[in-house]
């Protein structure tokens, strides 16, 4: 059997569903994602859920801090319940990177994140647990947390089933056909999607 939908998302984790919601909600008309077991049952079913801004380069640091604001407010934003709590996040490196954690600490200032380089002491009154090494340096974020990355997957498919996508489970893409350097399927073992557009 053959369907003709606008886009194909492969992968029903945190990205492919915040995709898939990202793209219906822009108008893209009766988008489909194949997830090939059940939502979040890959790398979103084994994160910690960490939200956090640190990160080496500007574009990932930029869309962390991005969705930073997505997840405090994604009740309202999104709809759904995320679990956010806003914990702090603390980053250690040996001695040897310490000029590298200032590098990107400088770079996610710059762009507004709240970041800033911590004291050994600081840092042991932040987090009293953990143990600490002289000559460790240390970044803390004040504003970073974690959530639940299923609870988040499950949240953005249900926005997006409503917004008229549909969700597919148990349905791994076998292949994705391209004509003329251009995608114009995906087809599973049950069903060929014509499409322009594959997202994996």
């Amino acid at each position: 059997m053959t369907t003709t939908t606008e886009a194909v998302v492969i992968g029903g984790g945190v990205m492919g569903t915040s995709i898939l919601y990202n793209i219906v909600k822009r108008g893209v008309q009766r988008p489909v994602l194949l997830e090939r077991d059940a939502l979040g049952s890959g790398s979103t079913g084994r994160s910690s859920g960490a939200i956090r801004m640190h990160y080496s380069t500007e574009v990932n640091a930029r869309l962390a801090w991005e969705s930073l604001h997505i997840f405090r407010n994604f009740d309202e934003i999104i709809g759904g319940e995320v679990g956010w709590t806003k914990t702090g996040y603390i980053i250690i490196v040996p001695e040897d990177s310490t000029e590298g954690l200032r590098q990107n600490v400088e770079m996610q200032r710059s762009v507004g994140i709240a970041t800033e380089i911590v004291s050994l002491e600081e840092a042991r009154e932040l987090a009293p647990a953990f143990h600490f090494d002289e000559g460790e340096a240390f970044a803390y974020e004040p504003e970073s947390g974690h959530g639940d990355p299923s609870g988040t997957a499950l949240a953005y498919s249900t926005r997006a089933r409503e917004l008229g996508a549909t969700v597919l489970l148990q349905s791994p893409a076998q292949t994705v056909e391209v004509r003329g350097g251009r995608v114009v399927a995906v087809v599973t073992e049950a069903e060929k999607y014509e499409t322009p557009i594959a997202v994996v």
